[in-house]
């Protein structure tokens, strides 16, 4: 068995496909700041400034209208008019202010991820700005920023000041170096396996004393250790570049994803025998699962972006992949045997 890994490693080295995706993947995480930078300054030219974000306040709150109110509105319909219009990015709406109590605004973000990150800047200034004022009215010492909460009322951490490219590499570039990292893996064990087909050397080595289970292992087992070395490495330039939390957890998703793919690719092959329908079926199940991870905010995307920006998440929604990626592993190994017996 370690011949056999030694052998496949030695073919990786030498396949020019795999180590140009994995030169593109490292590149990303290396220069992801920039990358991202730019992919928001071609789709949204105006980010740079949040001079061209126009944010209104709607209801009888005169303080919070001259902490940085761009439109002001009496009546909420006038401002919801304005924000469906486009004439507006945001509106932030407090029906009755009291100076000396709580106060609860509702604010309007548009639906666009990229836009309503933007927007949501402007508004957290203008609230900043208020809170100052109701402070110094009410002669309270000035604060140190914001205090988040979720929606159960626990103590949120989010970092005071973190860029637009920050938020946007949390939800969208760590999720997809994720995925690609597993589809990497995932294609890496079909050419191995696939290429013991083709070349009609199977047969030869169910010959010896390997089995064909430990065979599938073994091609598995250099596909997650390429995953692997290619996650830490990843992981370790975003967490350089940006600052990530919890790069261990990070870390055990990323497996658990490529051990997911590993073993799906495994499966394809032991199927089909041959390269092109096996990575065909592979391709069809990786865009779909891709298409199926950003749907939800409990799907991999929102629970990678949640894990790595220390966000809460539940015990349940990453452990479902460590163990969805252990079960497809076994039965991939099952499959070999079975594999095995009918021929």
């Amino acid at each position: 068995m370690r011949a056999m890994i030694a052998k496949d490693l030695k073919m990786i080295a030498r396949e020019r496909t795999i180590i140009s995706a994995i030169a593109i993947l490292i590149f990303i995480a290396s220069f992801s700041s920039i990358i991202t930078f730019g992919l928001l300054v071609l789709y949204k030219p105006d980010f740079i400034a949040l001079s061209g974000v126009k944010v209104g306040v709607a209801g009888d709150c005169p303080i919070l209208k001259m902490s940085g109110a761009d439109v002001k509105y009496t009546i909420l319909k006038d401002g919801l008019n304005d924000f469906y219009g486009g004439k507006i990015d945001a509106l932030i709406y407090l029906p009755e202010e009291n100076a000396s109590s709580v106060n609860f605004v509702t604010v309007y973000l548009p639906k666009d991820e990229i836009s309503g990150i933007i927007a949501s800047s402007k508004v957290k200034d203008i609230l900043k700005e208020y809170q100052e004022r109701l402070r110094k009215i009410n002669g309270i010492p000035p604060s140190h920023g914001f205090r988040f909460y979720d929606e159960n009322f626990r103590r949120a951490e989010i970092r005071e000041g973190s860029s637009i490219t920050f938020r946007f590499i949390y939800a969208v570039l760590i999720p997809l170096l994720l995925i690609t990292t597993a589809i990497i893996s995932g294609g890496l064990a079909i050419d191995l396996i696939s290429e013991e087909y083709e070349t009609k050397t199977y047969e030869v080595i169910l010959s010896t004393p390997m089995s064909s289970s430990e065979f599938i292992s073994s091609k598995i087992f250099v596909s997650l250790l390429i995953s692997s070395i290619l996650s830490l490495i990843w992981i370790v330039l975003i967490y350089l570049n940006v600052g990530i939390q919890n790069p261990v957890f990070l870390f055990i998703l990323s497996i658990s994803l490529s051990m997911i793919f590993s073993s799906l690719g495994s499966i394809s092959s032991l199927v089909f025998k041959d390269r092109e329908r096996s990575q065909l079926v592979f391709s069809i199940i990786s865009v779909s699962a891709v298409t199926a991870s950003f749907s939800s905010s409990s799907m991999m995307a929102g629970v990678a972006a949640r894990v790595s920006a220390g966000s809460y998440f539940t015990p349940l929604e990453f452990l479902a992949y460590p163990f969805a990626g252990a079960a497809l592993l076994i039965f991939g190994v099952f499959l070999s045997k079975r594999w095995e017996i009918l021929e």
